[in-house]
């Protein structure tokens, strides 16, 4: 802090400490978290990948693929502390590791201090049904920033363009043990690389291409280096045929974020502002849209509309774009303003020992209040209801440690992870998050004719020798209702979040080879 800081650094100090306090607060989702703890501890314990889920019995057989077991791993360290709550502790770091990034990229790419903020605060805004995502996603969404803040140095001839060339290897070799959106960064290195292509050809012709050899050589370079540091995985070169073919898996059509786009949904309100936004930015801006950028709007456009879950990596990119067209429309209207105005500008972005004293009371406060401090400042640990989210199945979870059930459970298939890890290997549920693409398509079907208390409930529960039924009270009052009426169950345990239904004479054996080993098989195919 030499010579002091900022009003306006201040502030943006403020808005990353309340960034940090607010996803160190966030309660650990009841989700697919859990399965990936789950696969870390596996993974650390046998010090190998796995082959085939070891926690799913209906998916034995199918190869699995283990895309973030660096995530995995991770998150399965930060849990053997005894500590769940380190988790959150690795969450939090690294979103505002991710947003400090995108802070930098935006200010390399012309932007100032006030409009780079502003730009973070948008992306925030426009990605915000993804932020709070708990999974190895998070730590793809960081090597994805940093790719945005190497290539804001691109076109140039310095040496700080060469060194961030060169860092772009070990960034995908991380990115591609990490988590599978590497491919995400093949898209962006792509659409650089094409649109200096047309720009080269728009601007001098074809001779173009020639006379920019230079700018392009780098361009293709960097893809090259991506390509080498992505097959730097246990996996080589099958990791990338088998991340370009997993959105396909048919099994992802009925999940919500792998669906097409639609305008009432989560999703579809922030998409539809960050529209009017680049519409309103590009119009007053006179900066001329480079291919680059056109490339990039229309690329990430198009797969937010195909699968809403693309708007995690759309919105770093559209205020990656627009940032310097904003700074441009900022800078002439200040331009024309007044000499007050100039004035108040230069008190705000006036160095001074003051501001320099509240930015770190701001730091210590945000330190001191959050729990990622207690290992250092002491303190008592939050209770289970505050560190885990409101619908987590805490008294569910505790009835069946006291009362394992026989045979395979049905359970919502978002507790089933949550469920597995804490089961301590003595029963096993029908399908998890994380086994979704893992479970043969009739199997799955199953699943969620169970889940909504389709036709033929009885059967289903017959066919697969399940004796006990988990339900989510929230999410599935159709099976509530059903469990309730069938002959030959009671409800055993029951609280405001879920509740447990048993039979009264249990089946025993394993679910029928026509139904569980002879799908695997076909799923092979």
């Amino acid at each position: 802090m030499r010579g002091g800081v900022s009003a306006v650094q201040t502030v943006m100090i403020a808005g990353f400490c309340l960034l940090f306090l607010y996803h160190n607060y966030l309660p650990l989702f009841h989700s697919d978290l859990w399965g990936h703890v789950s696969y870390g501890e596996w993974i650390w314990q046998h010090r190998q990948l796995p082959v085939e889920d070891p926690f799913t019995p209906l998916a034995e057989g199918v190869p699995l693929v283990a895309t973030a077991w660096l995530s995995q791993v991770i998150f399965a360290l930060a849990a053997k502390t005894g500590d769940m709550e380190t988790i959150a502790h690795v969450f939090a770091g690294t979103v505002l590791v991710t947003h400090l990034l995108l802070l930098r990229s935006f200010i390399k790419r012309g932007a100032t201090l006030p409009v780079a903020m502003a730009g973070v605060v948008l992306a925030f805004l426009i990605g915000w049904s993804r932020h709070a995502v708990q999974r190895p996603e998070v730590f793809g969404a960081c090597c994805y920033a940093a790719l945005l803040w190497l290539l804001s140095d691109r076109g140039t001839s310095t040496v700080r363009s060469r060194w961030s060339t060169v860092a772009v290897l070990p960034l995908f070799a991380a990115w591609s043990n990490l988590h599978g959106s590497f491919i995400m960064g093949f898209v962006v290195l792509g659409c650089v690389w094409f649109g200096d292509v047309i720009d080269q050809t728009l601007q001098r012709g074809w001779r173009g291409l020639v006379d920019s050899h230079t700018v392009l050589h780098r361009d293709l370079i960097r893809l090259e280096l991506a390509v080498a540091g992505s097959l730097l995985n246990p996996y080589g070169m099958d990791l990338l045929v088998y991340s370009l073919a997993f959105p396909g898996h048919p099994n992802l059509r009925t999940v919500l974020e792998w669906f097409p786009l639609e305008m009432s949904s989560l999703e579809g309100i922030p998409m539809a502002a960050s529209w009017v936004l680049t519409a309103v930015v590009l119009r007053l801006s006179r900066r001329r849209m480079s291919g680059v950028e056109v490339l990039l709007l229309l690329v990430f456009n198009s797969a937010v509309c195909a699968r809403v879950r693309m708007i995690a990596w759309y919105a770093p990119v559209v205020m990656w774009t627009l940032a310097p067209h904003i700074e441009d429309i900022v800078q002439r209207w200040f331009a024309n303003r007044s000499d007050w105005c100039q004035r108040v500008t230069s008190r705000l972005t006036a160095l001074s020992p003051r501001w320099a004293a509240v930015s770190v009371l701001l730091v210590w406060t945000t330190f001191a209040l959050s729990p990622v401090s207690r290992p250092i400042l002491g303190g008592k640990p939050r209770p289970p209801q505050q560190v885990f989210s409101h619908d987590t199945p805490l008294g569910v979870t505790t009835y069946l440690q006291q009362h394992p059930p026989a045979g395979m459970v049905a359970a919502p298939q978002w507790w089933g992870d949550w469920l597995t890890r804490h089961s301590g290997a003595r029963w096993h549920v029908m399908a998890t998050t994380n086994a979704i693409h893992l479970l043969p398509a009739q199997v799955w079907k199953d699943c969620l004719a169970i889940s909504t208390a389709d036709g033929g409930l009885e059967r289903r529960l017959d066919r697969y020798r399940i004796n006990t039924v988990i339900v989510g009270k929230v999410l599935q009052p159709e099976l509530e209702h059903a469990i309730a009426r069938i002959p030959g169950w009671r409800i055993v345990f029951e609280d405001e979040v879920g509740l447990v239904a048993v039979r009264h004479s249990r089946k025993s054996g394993t679910p029928r080879p026509e139904v569980a080993s002879g799908a695997i098989r076909g799923d092979h195919r």
